[in-house]
């Protein structure tokens, strides 16, 4: 079902929300052109969020009557209570455990991004991804220093679509995830084949295609390549990083897996976590927040996978 499209465009609402909202020295006539900025905003994120739950709702509507999936609505909907309920409070625990206390386990045939979570993605839960800065659990070490990075790894360049994750906070693009002996990639960027002319029809039919978000793009080859142990060095941007990454046919006894696919859903949450970080130092950087309310998320450690 096409969505991508709408995500996108809420992402990238919200995080011009943000970048509003840490305008707080403007005064005068700048700050009634901030209002109307404001309001035009909230109607869009209003309107993408509208959206993005009809086709939520249309897709559970087909799991329960196309697939016989009878669980589907109710399970949708109790997250949206869920939401509700919680109030948008920053410090509510999402990692699902059984009675005695242990992670569910995953299951086969679902998407792993969202297994183990009572809503959202696991890779995001405060449990993996750290508190948020706003929670009052203990005071904030998140500073301009240490603050996550949105860029990749290897390229340095922002990451803004499906990629390559490693713990939360240490992502790479696709073609950025290479082996260091034979240079395999887990994924190849698509390149347009030179083709022939091609009829009004034929390029009509084709701009219609690419406008399409509906596309699904399988997940990046992800399970052959692991890391070198010994090669893992602290950085102050990404926290412990892994310097000498390898294929299934290079890898030896002293690497490990965990590199995990992430899809554009995923990621685009993730950058809106990034942006909620940086607002917030903005906001403590103008004293218009407390300086400890919070708890840092920096880098997770390697450890905690």
């Amino acid at each position: 079902m096409s969505h991508v499209r709408e995500a996108r465009m809420l992402c990238r609402k919200t995080v011009d929300l943000f970048t509003l909202l840490s305008r707080t020295q403007e005064t005068g006539s700048r700050r009634m052109g901030m209002t109307q900025e404001l309001l035009a905003l909230v109607t869009g994120i209003a309107h993408y969020l509208k959206i993005l739950i009809r086709i939520a709702l249309t897709g559970a509507l087909k799991l329960e009557r196309e697939q016989s999936v009878r669980e589907a609505m109710p399970s949708f909907l109790d997250k949206l209570h869920l939401l509700a309920v919680q109030g948008g409070d920053p410090a509510a625990r999402r990692i699902i455990k059984s009675g005695s206390g242990e992670v569910i386990a995953q299951q086969a045939g679902v998407n792993l991004g969202t297994q183990g979570v009572t809503y959202g993605f696991k890779s995001l839960a405060p449990e993996n991804a750290g508190e948020s800065p706003f929670s009052a659990n203990s005071p904030s070490r998140l500073t301009v220093g240490n603050s996550p990075s949105d860029r990749c790894v290897k390229c340095a360049q922002a990451v803004e679509e499906d990629c390559v994750r490693l713990g939360t906070y240490q992502r790479w693009h696709s073609q950025c995830l290479q082996c260091a002996r034979c240079d395999k990639v887990a994924a190849v960027p698509v390149l347009k084949d030179p083709t022939p002319l091609r009829s009004p029809e034929d390029k009509e039919k084709e701009k219609d295609q690419s406008k399409s978000s509906s596309s699904r793009r399988p997940p990046v080859n992800v399970g052959i390549f692991s890391y070198e142990i010994d090669s893992v060095k602290e950085t102050p941007s990404y926290g412990e990083v892994p310097n000498v990454i390898l294929c299934a046919e290079h890898a030896h006894v002293g690497c490990r897996d965990g590199f995990q696919a992430v899809s554009r859903l995923e990621q685009y949450a993730f950058l809106l976590n990034i942006a909620l970080r940086r607002l917030y130092l903005v906001l403590k950087q103008q004293g218009v927040v407390p300086v400890s309310p919070g708890v840092l998320t920096s880098p997770i450690p390697l450890s905690t996978l």
